[in-house]
């Protein structure tokens, strides 16, 4: 918690420099239209409800929540395929015949 302004001070803190537009002193935020409003405040649940999500008839936190849980589910998929592709363990076995086999070690897929 204390290191996630400093941590975002990179991203936003160039959009505080100053900036003179048709004689107006601005800030680089105010010139670009960026709109920097805080999650909880009610100006930040008055952009959402004006936002697109209200061409979906109003539905404004069902539609958040479906989304919310299909991108969970992509990216669950998505790093269990990397961990399956990139960490599993193989070794090698010497057959009855002397043939040396690859065996694959399957105990993390059931």
């Amino acid at each position: 918690g204390l290191f996630f302004y400093p941590g975002n001070w990179p991203i936003f803190g160039p959009t505080h420099l100053p900036v003179v537009v048709e004689g107006v002193l601005l800030s680089v935020a105010d010139y670009t239209g960026f709109l920097y409003v805080r999650t909880g405040t009610p100006e930040y649940v008055r952009l959402i409800e004006q936002g697109s999500l209200r061409t979906f008839g109003g539905h404004t936190t069902v539609i958040a929540a479906f989304f919310g849980a299909f991108v969970s589910m992509l990216m669950f998929c998505v790093w269990w395929y990397f961990g399956k592709l990139y960490c599993t363990a193989f070794y090698y076995v010497k057959g009855e015949r002397g043939r040396i086999s690859m065996k694959n070690d399957v105990t993390a897929f059931g």
